[in-house]
């Protein structure tokens, strides 16, 4: 019986803090403060002098930018040579073409042409099988097409590289960045191993 009240009074005891001590819970969320997103950490400061555009077409994913390619390609734009329509620049006579070193090793050629993702009329942009015009800073909308898997993953984070480093904002390189659109495969190649050392 003594252990029960000893218990009581010192209960008793500890529920007596004044509100100085202990602020009640509408106290406290009154005077709460929003979080700050991802503590405060930013990547920006290694992103100064990056062009990006933010990526459009995946709705159901946190917003995040990719790198644009318009300000690395050295032949752009395009229609500062091509003048005309690819049709009508096909012909019989025997000259040099600009892009003699590109050769298509993406898929058969029964399958695929320059004009597959190359807007034939339109030269500074590329297509969708659909038609629709795609900016070359948006060419993963094109490689989206049949690579569903792979730009599912590049969306998701998985696949690809970020850029800048893990704070946000999220800037990503573009499909071209690592595969060369016209010959896309890679490779095979040993892993790199740490310290140089041989396999």
């Amino acid at each position: 019986m003594k252990i029960a009240a000893l218990l009581a009074i010192a209960l008793s005891m500890l529920g007596c803090h004044g509100p100085a001590e202990t602020p009640s819970v509408r106290h406290i969320t009154e005077r709460a403060q929003a979080p700050s997103p991802n503590a405060g950490l930013s990547s920006e400061a290694f992103l100064a002098d990056a062009a990006r555009v933010e990526v459009i077409g995946y709705a159901n994913r946190p917003r995040f930018s990719v790198l644009a390619r318009t300000p690395g390609i050295q032949k752009y734009p395009c229609t500062t040579c091509h003048t005309v329509p690819l049709a009508e620049m096909h012909g019989d006579a025997p000259r040099k073409r600009a892009h003699w070193e590109v050769t298509l090793q993406h898929a058969p050629a029964a399958v695929m042409a320059c004009t597959t993702c190359h807007a034939g009329a339109e030269l500074d942009t590329l297509r969708t099988l659909q038609g629709v015009k795609v900016a070359f800073d948006h060419s993963y909308q094109v490689c989206a097409q049949c690579h569903a898997r792979q730009a599912s993953d590049w969306a998701g984070g998985a696949h690809g590289k970020r850029v800048g480093g893990w704070a946000p904002p999220r800037v990503v390189a573009g499909c071209p960045a690592c595969h060369d659109p016209h010959r896309p495969a890679w490779d095979t190649r040993w892993p790199a191993v740490v310290g140089g050392g041989e396999r």
